[in-house]
């Protein structure tokens, strides 16, 4: 059965790299935006609208990474 037919867990707005949603605009206008990340210092144009699930496994990758020094 498909996700539709259910009660839709609500998204936020988080970092690419490390799930975070403390995030700001650096940009704007013509450039278009690009977003900064307290979190991690990722800027950049992307972001990531993710459910619960998706924070947990895009906060689970960057600190996996960041132990082996990536």
């Amino acid at each position: 059965m498909s996700k539709a037919g259910k009660n839709p867990e609500k998204t936020v707005e988080v970092c690419p790299t490390c799930g975070s949603s403390d995030l700001y605009y650096e940009m704007g206008g013509y450039t278009g935006k690009i977003y900064h990340c307290k979190n991690c210092n990722y800027k950049g144009p992307l972001i990531v609208e993710a459910d619960s699930e998706m924070i947990k496994a895009i906060k689970e990758d960057y600190e996996q990474n960041k132990k082996k020094g990536q």
